[in-house]
């Protein structure tokens, strides 16, 4: 083995370059590493081991070091002995991180309590996971099997959805307290299965989760107005992610909500009077604000409703603060929206960065408008207006084909070497189950990248959104003229994802179509939901312009390859992305 693999930052930087392929690949390198190299072998296995997403693993350790062969060739349990743990024992305190959370290569999280059954009858001590940092606990699996799991330098602990029992919840919860006293992450949400508890579970909440004075990051579910408040007490959180669903009329007093270290705010809401209490209770405003109005709920609202929702956040008085704005549009009526005018209650957060706004009604901006946003938020880094219809298809409400997913080559096999006889076992998985086509499964709180913020339930039909309107190709009023003074006005820009009429090209057809304007930082825009008749003249701007451009269907994008978009796409784009990539080519680039 070389010299250099023995200092410390080479190794890292190689582990990163390894982790960065997916997980089934990630785990076969560390695998081969573990089994080849015996320098190695012992950060190879912390590596393999830190992160698992089933305790299959762990049990196969018990059951490899103590079955036997029987006189008829059959394995069984040896009894002749006693239990046998050193295996377990030496890989379960590489487990950094676990989530049981659903799927697991095939294996359902209801094969856990099986699993806990395995250490509970063989009376393995607990903690089973003495190193153990973070926990994700899926929601089919009950509060009570999670003791096992629970130690003293557990850190972060998220409880996806459980059911609130009367009995029992109140004093699961006020155990994990003194069982988990360093906690600094949190995710708590539940359900409600019956009326009349209410009261109880504000509490009682309330109550366990201010005792942790040193929470930084808490996702949660709360039940009424004083599960809220009392979250002023947290004077430590840095992230809030709350999600109503239980609350309708929600009624805070003004500037009730004081979190000094507040950094990012997160509000998922079923009902836009819930959204506006809670904002105009904020005593000050965050860096990062994610407001989302689930799709599937929002009813028959109307275009004037937004206004409202962003109209206290341009009067708290910090609203200088606000450098990051997020926000998901509900299915409202049909209309056209002026992009200018909805956004107006805005204009007074001139620290602005990043500006995600996605909406479902016809979203208009001329490029007067543009010019008077680029002018208010001169440091936008992220600008994405985006009209989500754009985003579905029209489909049948057929259910969605099933695609298997490809199988990965195993690596090759690796020449015997002269190694120890006690090789430590590997973290095994079944085969990754077939995944249907169509939107991937989004946490509620996930911080999603352009295009991808919006919830849906992946299960349902795709919703129509008025895509037979007739307006619906005429929604792109910005120009290129509007996309150049943007860049002019907006120096560090770095993405944008913009509805343009590529048809007007008036004035842009010479040598230098930008004028002299220049950005060399947006590589990854998107501009593939707008109407184009001349891909040649497009590239050519677009090169003057953006000259890193690298592509035009967004960073991440499959491009227009994809069976599911492709369909709803203006052509021509796939012409201007080949003439971009011809250009560096012969550019050498």
């Amino acid at each position: 083995m070389h010299h250099a693999l023995l200092v410390p930052d080479i190794l890292d930087h190689i582990f990163t370059f390894i982790k960065a392929n997916n997980e089934q690949i990630s785990r076969q390198t560390f695998a081969a590493l573990a089994r080849t190299c015996s320098a190695l072998s012992d950060v190879s296995l912390d590596a393999l081991w830190s992160e698992l997403r089933s305790l299959y693993p762990l049990v196969s350790c018990i059951y490899d070091a103590n079955m036997k062969l029987s006189d008829e060739d059959t394995s069984e349990f040896n009894t002749d002995v006693g239990l046998n743990l050193s295996v377990f024992h030496k890989y379960a305190y590489r487990v950094r991180k676990i989530e049981l959370s659903g799927y697991e290569g095939g294996w359902r999280a209801t094969a856990v309590p099986d699993d806990l059954g395995v250490f509970h009858v063989l009376q393995v001590p607990t903690p089973l996971l003495p190193n153990l940092t973070h926990l994700a606990w899926t929601d089919e699996l009950s509060l009570s099997l999670l003791w096992p799991l629970l130690n003293p330098r557990l850190l972060s602990l998220r409880i996806s959805s459980f059911q609130w029992s009367p009995k029992s919840t109140p004093i699961l919860l006020s155990k994990i307290r003194g069982l988990c006293p360093e906690l600094n992450t949190l995710g708590l949400l539940f359900y409600l299965s019956e009326e009349g508890y209410e009261a109880m579970a504000e509490s009682c909440l309330s109550r366990v989760i201010c005792s942790w004075k040193k929470l930084e990051v808490l996702e949660y579910s709360p039940v009424g107005c004083e599960c809220i408040l009392n979250l002023s007490a947290l004077s430590s959180l840095r992230i809030l992610r709350l999600r109503i669903d239980n609350i309708s009329d929600l009624d805070l007093p003004a500037n009730s909500l004081s979190f000094p270290s507040l950094h990012t705010f997160q509000l998922q809401a079923n009902s836009l009077t819930a959204v506006s209490s809670i904002l105009q209770a904020l005593k000050s405003l965050p860096k990062s604000l994610y407001i989302l109005l689930p799709v599937y709920r929002s009813g028959g609202v109307s275009v004037e409703t937004v206004e409202p929702i962003l109209r206290p956040i341009g009067q708290n008085v910090s609203c200088g603060n606000l450098e990051d704005f997020r926000m998901n549009v509900p299915l409202l009526s049909s209309g056209i929206a002026n992009g200018s005018n909805v956004l107006q209650p805005l204009f007074p957060c001139c620290n602005l960065r990043v500006l995600r706004i996605m909406m479902t009604p016809l979203f208009l901006l001329a490029d007067d408008d543009l010019r008077a946003m680029a002018s208010t938020w001169p440091l936008l880094e992220d600008l994405e207006l985006f009209d989500c219809r754009n985003l579905y298809p029209r489909v049948s409400s057929q259910p969605l084909p099933v695609m298997d997913l490809p199988n990965v080559n195993d690596p090759p096999p690796v020449p015997p070497l002269d190694l120890p006889d006690d090789l430590p076992p590997v973290p095994i998985f079944p085969p990754v189950p077939p995944l249907p086509v169509g939107l991937p499964h989004i946490s509620p709180f996930a911080m999603m990248g352009p295009m991808m913020s919006i919830h849906l339930d992946e299960t349902a039909p795709f919703a129509d959104f008025g895509m037979s309107d007739p307006r619906y190709n005429q929604t792109a009023e910005i120009t290129f003229h509007g996309l150049i003074s943007l860049l002019d006005l907006c120096p560090n820009l770095r993405f944008f994802n913009l509805a343009i009429d590529a048809t007007k090209l008036d004035g842009l057809r010479g040598d230098k179509p930008g004028g002299g304007v220049c950005n060399r930082l947006v590589k990854y825009p998107r501009l593939v939901d707008s109407r184009i008749s001349d891909p040649e003249a497009v590239a050519r701007i677009l090169l003057d312009i953006l000259p890193e451009l690298e592509t035009i269907w967004g960073e991440g994008s499959p491009g227009p390859f994809t069976t599911v978009f492709s369909s709803t796409l203006p052509p021509g784009w796939d012409q201007v992305q080949q003439r971009i990539l011809d250009s560096k080519a012969a550019s050498g680039l």
